[in-house]
């Protein structure tokens, strides 16, 4: 179906970030994902609107087709990321059923969870394990029963036809359309037993993801990114946003010194994503009590940020560290030191062409 736009076995990890273009090229070899090829745009301005984040696609389909000429990709097969604030993921119990069967089940459960007309969203849907339940009669267990687990993601049609409609506009062969933090969750975590929170700090939101054992549990963001502590530095310093912005990423900033005067600019910016962090993490463990969180995992352009992590670990009393998204992909040698330079700021786009790559 796609062999007439590419070469085989490749595909495009496509992120339609707030204020910039990455993309990813990626190829199977041996069965496994090799990378091929990167682009990062910052120069869109701002690709969302600054009020609902809506995404102002005809200034998208500019700068993306822009990219990817410019680019020299080698493949059209591309899958696209939907932000995490556009989805709700949710789930559901059901007794064990024919997979024709579940899709309908689905749909009836999620009436209960989605509070606009049904018809108005697209829904996916994976069982991601069973539970033994014990039936009682007279207060005595007579039998028992299994109930699968189903994970369900839905997401508005407007959003879906919107983002596709982009990918159409550049002549892109759209093979996968995926919630930005399954994309993460593949790249930083991939199937690694244990419990971990990703904290992905984008420019203008931060989205947080709970992963245990593989798969995502749980699923938060906020309107507070990296642009918001680049206003901070600008507006304390009397700077513009460019400098302040070079400022947050020279290692000239030292956030275990109280009195350093960027760490008490971008104090309460920084003091929004640690109180989530501990939010969702009491939530977790109130929810899943045997299951601790044992690492909290960043990745994001501000994730690169000097003593970031050492900070978030002081203040949260966990161990954290960036992500590595080129872990679990073939990396030349040659391309080796670039990559891994800009390789927090690819994890969604990385994820993506992971996906993408995985369907024939």
């Amino acid at each position: 179906m796609f062999g007439i736009f590419s070469k085989k076995n490749r595909c495009l990890g496509v992120d339609l970030g707030t204020t910039g273009i990455k993309i990813v090229e990626l190829k199977k070899e041996n069965n496994l994902p090799v990378f091929v090829n990167y682009a990062i745009s910052y120069d869109s301005g701002a690709l969302l609107q600054s009020s609902g984040l809506e995404l102002l696609d005809g200034q998208a389909k500019d700068i993306l087709s822009k990219v990817l000429k410019e680019g020299g990709f080698t493949t059209k097969n591309a899958a696209i990321g939907i932000p995490g604030f556009f989805s709700l993921i949710f789930f559901v119990e059901l007794p064990e059923m024919p997979d024709a069967e579940i899709e309908q089940a689905v749909k009836f459960e999620a009436a209960k969870y989605i509070p606009t007309p049904i018809e108005e969203v697209s829904l996916g849907w994976e069982a991601i394990g069973s539970v033994q339940e014990k039936s009682f009669e007279g207060g005595q267990p007579s039998s028992q029963s299994r109930k699968m687990q189903v994970m369900v993601v839905s997401v508005p049609k407007s959003t879906t036809v919107k983002y596709g409609g982009i990918v159409k506009s550049v002549k892109l062969s759209l093979k996968a359309m995926e919630v930005e933090n399954f994309a993460v969750a593949r790249a930083i975590i991939g199937n690694d037993k244990g419990t971990f929170m990703i904290v992905n700090i984008g420019a203008k939101a931060t989205d947080f993801t709970v992963v245990s054992d593989g798969v995502v549990r749980i699923t938060r963001n906020i309107d507070v990114g990296g642009a918001e502590i680049s206003r901070s530095l600008a507006s304390g310093f009397g700077i513009d946003l460019e400098r302040a912005d070079k400022l947050k990423k020279s290692g000239r900033v030292n956030l275990l010194d109280p009195q350093n005067d960027t760490t008490r600019l971008i104090g309460p910016a920084v003091g929004i994503i640690i109180d989530e962090m501990k939010r969702l993490r009491e939530m977790y463990h109130k929810k899943s009590p045997l299951k601790k969180i044992e690492k909290m995992i960043f990745t994001g352009g501000t994730s690169k940020m000097a003593t970031l992590t050492d900070y978030f670990a002081r203040e949260t009393g966990m161990e954290c560290q960036i992500g590595n998204p080129l872990a679990r992909i073939g990396v030349d040698k040659k391309q080796q030191a670039v990559v891994e330079a800009v390789s927090p700021e690819l994890a969604v786009a990385i994820g993506l062409a992971m996906r993408g790559i995985e369907i024939e």
